[in-house]
């Protein structure tokens, strides 16, 4: 790699700074579920980006999106967030639950509170709970329902309903935006 576009710390965007967690509104039916991680910002310095690992709510190193015993409550995960230096927390979707994730990324802006039009299409059309992401500019929808195996992402949509995590905030987007 020519040294001129290697990319030094020095260089390196500022840490992000997450949304706070409204616990109030994150849904009654998530909370009871053993599938809590918490989460913080790591800068990648291969991808040169921040990203935002899960980990374990006992502070032992990273958690696993398919391993059930790096997780925790909900209670647990919002005890660490509260006290341990994370930035937020987060859900572990796994197909037997029946929940599905959909992350619409750059699609909200928070200065204008507005939607872009192709994230109030399918929001409009899931209608189900549906809060602002870690960052500000997206969102989170999490509906009941079933997907075929794996994930998908086109652009700057994703959905699963298995072997990953999303981050929740509680920011829910009618209260927040």
């Amino acid at each position: 790699m020519n040294p001129a576009m290697a990319m030094d710390s020095s260089a390196r965007l500022p840490r992000p700074v997450a949304l706070r967690v409204i616990t109030e509104n994150i849904p009654e039916e998530l909370k009871l579920l053993r599938q809590w991680v918490v989460w913080k910002y790591e800068f990648d310095e291969g991808r040169t980006r921040w990203t935002k690992p899960p980990w374990r709510a006992d502070g032992r190193g990273h958690a696993s999106s398919t391993n059930p015993t790096t997780w925790s409550e909900y209670e647990t995960a919002l005890a660490a967030y509260r006290k341990d230096g994370f930035d937020g927390i987060g859900f572990v979707l796994t197909t037997d639950l029946g929940i599905v994730g959909v992350d619409l990324d750059h699609c909200y802006n928070p200065a204008t509170k507005t939607l872009a039009p192709w994230a109030t299409t399918i929001i409009d059309h899931f209608n189900s709970y549906t809060e602002v992401s870690p960052s500000g500019t997206g969102a989170r929808i999490f509906l009941r329902g079933q997907l075929p195996a794996g994930g998908h992402k086109k652009g700057n949509i994703e959905i699963y309903s298995g072997g990953r995590y999303l981050t929740v905030t509680g920011c829910v987007l009618q209260k927040c935006a």
